[in-house]
């Protein structure tokens, strides 16, 4: 049974620490949509193929992250997210001197490997360092370096393949990825072992109603994000006639309306539950996605569908993480790394449809193939509502 530490005061910097992981690990495997341009002419590939770049950095997530908690339970959460932060930076220089695509690939899987042991560590730590009244200030702190991945990590890494080659960039985010190491080793004291995890968990975690379906609607929500973000500069560049260097811009009215959703679900949350706010966030992110596909060639209604699918995308994470954290608290690490791996799989999944569809049918395909998933991640969770009330309420979240 995993062990709850309660500090007082509130652990604000160690929860920063713990964002700024999160965050690196956002930026780390997004920042190749955002250099889409330089690397395909770079390596010489098509930027379609950057789609793939994304998915081997999910798959190698998936993968390793339950795996981790089986045969690393009997180490520190502490050791775990310390070894993934240096994994992560020696794969950012490899990936710096890949010579061809090949490599980059390669590199990229090594990356997914090293946030699989951060992410799923960061929330364990984190939803354990506050008092249980203040778990979902300390969780939306961490889990707010994702959202900050894409309003700065990402729109930044555009910046920079402006100003140096997306090498260089990649060096660059290999430092912030070691000073992130530092400050961990600095400001997190949580040095506690994960309840000890076998693969029968993860098989029971994953076929139960509650938590197999919470699983199941992350996952969803995720790959309808990723048939359209994976491939988002050239749907902008191909629909909208946007130039290279507006692309950046794109990237951050994205995260900029993504840190307004996650404050405005941190805000509601309290005064609606979860429930309520992910049927919500579910059903305008749907909006956005109909806008982007079916507005017609202006350049300020490509921003305006931008900004409506990114409030509403960002208010989905937070109540769906607390309601999974809170679902076993002596499994919690382990259904953070079923969760997380959900997210990694959808972004895995998402970006190999959006290649499928932009290769056949055109990028500006790729927000109805989002909007398809989307109604079956809504149709899921209003199911999974239904049935869990059905059986006396067992499973239902009240926020």
């Amino acid at each position: 049974m995993e062990k709850t530490t309660i500090k007082q005061p509130f652990p604000l910097w160690a929860l920063i620490s713990l964002g700024t992981a999160y965050f690196i690990v956002g930026t780390s495997s997004l920042s190749v949509i955002a250099l889409t341009w330089q690397i395909s002419s770079g390596l010489d590939v098509p930027p379609a193929d950057v789609a793939f770049l994304v998915m081997v950095f999910a798959f190698a997530f998936v993968v390793a992250a339950p795996l981790m908690q089986v045969f690393f339970s009997r180490f520190s959460r502490f050791s775990i997210l310390s070894t993934g932060l240096l994994i992560l930076a020696v794969g950012l220089i490899l990936s710096s001197v890949s010579p061809d695509y090949g490599t980059l690939f390669a590199s990229r899987a090594l990356m997914g490997l090293g946030a699989a042991a951060i992410s799923p560590m960061c929330s364990a730590i984190g939803a354990g360092l506050a008092a249980p009244a203040q778990q979902g200030r300390a969780m939306g702190i961490v889990f707010a370096g994702l959202t900050f991945a894409a309003v700065l990590g990402t729109p930044i890494s555009a910046w920079l393949g402006t100003l140096m080659d997306w090498r260089l960039v990649m060096v660059v985010l290999a430092c912030v990825t070691l000073g992130c190491l530092a400050g961990v080793w600095l400001l997190v004291k949580d040095r506690q072992k994960g309840a000890p995890i076998s693969l029968i968990h993860i098989v029971e975690a994953l076929t139960t109603l509650r938590s197999g379906s919470a699983i199941l609607v992350t996952f969803l929500q995720m790959t309808a994000t990723f048939c359209t973000y994976a491939l988002i500069a050239p749907l902008v560049s191909h629909k909208f006639g946007m130039a290279e260097t507006l692309i950046g811009l794109v990237l951050l009215v994205y995260g900029v309306h993504g840190v307004l959703g996650n404050v405005i679900s941190g805000w509601l949350n309290d005064r609606m539950g979860s429930e309520k706010i992910i049927t919500i966030s579910l059903i305008g992110i749907g909006v956005g996605y109909f806008a982007l596909f079916a507005s017609p060639p202006l350049v300020w209604l490509a921003f305006v569908s931008v900004a409506i699918w990114a409030v509403f995308g960002m208010m989905f994470h937070s109540p769906q993480q607390q309601r999974i954290a809170n679902i076993d608290p002596d499994r919690r690490s382990l259904l953070l790394a079923l969760h997380a791996a959900a997210l990694y799989l959808g972004i895995a999944v998402g970006s190999s449809i959006s290649n499928f569809v932009a290769v056949n049918w055109g990028y500006e395909w790729t927000p109805l193939a989002s909007l398809f998933v989307l109604l079956l991640c809504l149709a899921v969770f209003l199911l999974s509502l239904t049935v869990t009330k059905g059986t006396g309420g067992k499973g239902r979240d009240h926020g």
